[in-house]
């Protein structure tokens, strides 16, 4: 309301009537120029329908094509030139290019004269050995010299080194391209230039490998030197604290980050977007935002934001979605009678394209007209083979293919999982086949049955009733138009494939070249998911196999402690007993030794003893002799003998009279008796007189 100054322009023409007109145009005509399409505007008086028909009734040529909103980005060198080489490796090597022979003297020139120190004969044979080609030759022979320490030790060296000629100097390489004016000579020298681009870009891709190599070898160096090393808990090699990642879980594992970027190509293959923890032990945790920047590349990261934006979408459930069949954008779009284009806002694709046939927009003209009649009429037969051959997931829509094992089908995304039967695309489980082990009937679906047998016929089957179709709609058209051929490059990927697997897929041969791609894009990334996988696999079995052994050689250490110090502990105990053996010995010995005293003691008195007792015997026995000598019968003792045996003493008298028959004299008699009851003293005193006893008055 207040700018009513600014809607209007010099001309007086509303700046909200320019821009209408020109997003009119720009939806009509998405690809030509935007400063084109002013121009035609500002013409007709920013009038829609009159600019429409100004540039429809001119020619396409005279129209300029818009340079923004490619797919790949302009400003990005290395895309452009990543692309340049493929594409000349796309041409340079097909088997389909066939090098006129009038090339050969001038191709073993250019090749000679960037490889002097060849001989002419090597040259020759890497030409041959490569069909004549030159880009072909010139890679391999570089390869060959930059892969062998000593590439002439086997050549005969030349006696005069090549020179290059002055016309083929990259410094007047372009100016010799211009010059030229034989068709060939100006093809075998854009190969040329092609084949040196190849080598330069090689050469450079080597020596930053090298460099990266070396960085990585000196980081590893300072890391160790400084203790700043780890293991990673995937492959156990040591690694550098800084180049390592980790999950976001509470107990954090690490992992280096090719183990990390191999665990993401392995989920991009199963179509999974969600980064777990690669450690044994069953962490649940991922990878923070930040963690993840460190191992996924560009390319990778972008796979993943598809697959996880693709699977939200599903989630969703929205019922007018459409996509953009040029990259993975997506919109909310009215119904394709409404809107027959896509308009694509990604900023590297930015293109519109058609709903119905999902080529780049051809608005006015239809379908049939941009795409021709017989190529669209073949494209139908090729579309109804590959819909013959290719399966969808009744659940997330995801196309596959069974190369082997049986008909139920499992879908490979980890969000999915759905089953559903190869051969009538029914949701099912085992019950739904014809084994009745697990629970099906006779008559059902076959859970076996050989998978290239039932790809040829439905294919074959399919491509009859297109053809049939479309020449019933074309009364006139030739049924030769409607076949095609397969190139050279698939039937060799699908002969190796068939080779490496024996129930793999043989009617890529008979269909459309759409399916072939298809198909074989499918092929090598199944192949490739599965060789990650077996890494993966064979990692963790490494690692399950190195926690064995360190478990068991902890355990046998464990063990062998054990076994020391119950050693130890036997060796303490049989040097307890042997000091207590030998203190009982010792104690037996000084016992023993006691013993033998006390026995020699007691011998000894024992022998005292009884030497007393026979001397004292000897002593009765001599003093009874004497007595009997004296005295032929002595009265019996009337006291029993105390001490010493008594010495009788010897009356005076005659020894006759003593002697006589044994028996004292009758007055010598009482004097005997008198001492023998009182015996002498030890000196052999006589015994004192007894006392007498006093009369009482």
């Amino acid at each position: 309301m207040g700018d009513t100054e600014n809607d209007t322009d010099i001309d007086g023409v509303r700046h909200r009537d320019r821009n209408y007109c020109i997003r009119a145009l720009a939806a009509v005509f998405p690809n030509i120029c935007l400063q084109y399409l002013e121009t035609v505007a500002v013409r007709f008086h920013f009038s829609p329908d009159d600019a429409i028909g100004y540039i429809l009734d001119h020619p396409e040529s005279e129209q300029p094509k818009q340079t923004v909103g490619k797919r790949k980005r302009d400003n990005n060198e290395q895309d452009d030139l990543e692309e340049r080489l493929r594409k000349d490796r796309r041409l340079y090597t097909s088997d389909d290019r066939k090098q006129p022979s009038e090339n050969g003297p001038k191709a073993r020139t250019m090749i000679a004269g960037d490889f002097p120190t060849v001989p002419m004969k090597v040259v020759r044979e890497f030409l041959s050995e490569n069909k004549h080609s030159l880009y072909s030759a010139y890679l391999a022979l570089d390869k060959t010299i930059k892969q062998t320490d000593k590439p002439l030790s086997s050549w005969k060296q030349k006696t005069k080194v090549s020179s290059l000629a002055p016309e083929y100097d990259e410094k007047n390489f372009v100016d010799t391209i211009r010059s030229t004016d034989h068709q060939q000579d100006m093809e075998l020298m854009e190969e040329l230039k092609a084949a040196r681009l190849a080598v330069r870009q090689a050469n450079l891709k080597r020596q930053r490998e090298t460099e990266a190599l070396e960085a990585e070898k000196r980081n590893f160096d300072e890391a160790q030197a400084k203790g700043e090393t780890k293991d990673c808990e995937c492959c156990f090699d040591e690694t550098p604290c800084n180049r390592l990642v980790h999950c976001d879980g509470e107990n954090t594992h690490n992992f280096c980050i090719p183990c990390a970027r191999r665990n993401a190509e392995t989920q991009v293959g199963l179509s999974n977007y969600k980064l777990k923890c690669l450690s044994i032990e069953g962490c649940p945790a991922g990878f923070s935002f930040k963690e993840r920047k460190k191992f996924l590349v560009d390319s990778l990261a972008s796979v993943l934001d598809r697959i996880e934006q693709d699977e939200n979408l599903r989630q969703a459930g929205l019922p007018n979605l459409a996509r953009c069949p040029f990259c993975s954008y997506a919109e909310e779009y009215p119904s394709v009678t409404e809107d027959k284009e896509f308009r694509c806002r990604r900023p590297d694709c930015m293109i519109t394209s058609c709903r119905l046939c999902n080529l780049e927009t051809h608005i006015p003209k239809t379908c049939e007209e941009v795409a021709g009649a017989k190529l669209d009429l073949r494209r139908q037969v090729e579309e109804a083979m590959s819909e013959a051959l290719i399966r969808k997931c009744n659940k997330c829509n995801a196309p596959f293919v069974k190369e082997s094992g049986c008909n139920k089908m499992t879908c490979s995304k980890f969000s999915c999982r759905n089953m559903q039967c190869y051969v009538c695309s029914k949701s099912c489980d085992y019950d739904h086949f014809n084994e009745p082990k697990y629970g099906g009937k006779v008559g059902n679906c076959p859970l076996f049955d050989n998978s290239e047998k039932r790809h040829y016929e439905e294919v074959k089957k399919a491509e009859k009733k297109a053809k049939q179709k479309v020449l019933q709609d074309n009364p006139g058209l030739e049924p030769e138009i409607l076949d095609f051929a397969i190139s050279s490059e698939i039937t060799r990927d699908d002969s190796l494939q068939r080779m490496k697997h024996a129930t793999a897929n043989i009617a890529g041969r008979h269909v459309g070249l759409h399916a072939e791609i298809i198909r074989v894009q499918q092929m090598r990334q199944a192949q490739q998911a599965e060789a990650q996988a077996q890494q993966m696999h064979q990692a963790q079995q490494a690692q399950a196999q190195a926690q064995a052994q360190a478990q068991a050689q902890a355990q046998a250490q464990a063990q062998a402690q054990a076994q020391a110090q119950a050693q130890a502990q036997a060796q303490a105990q049989a040097q307890a007993q042997a000091q207590a053996q030998a203190q009982q010995i010792h104690q037996a010995q000084q016992i023993q030794q006691q013993a033998q005293q006390q026995a020699q003691q007691q011998a000894q008195q024992q022998a005292q003893k009884q030497a007393r007792q026979q001397a004292q015997k000897q002593a009765r026995q001599q003093t009874v002799g004497d007595m009997r000598n004296q005295n032929r019968r002595p009265s019996p003792l009337p006291v029993p003998f105390q001490g010493s045996a008594p010495q009788l003493a010897l009356l005076p008298g005659p020894a006759s009279a003593r002697s006589q028959q044994g028996f004292f004299p009758q007055n010598q008699r009482f004097s005997f008796i008198q001492q023998a009851a009182n015996p002498p003293n030890k000196d052999n005193s006589p015994p004192p007189p007894p006392p007498q006893k006093k009369k009482k008055k």
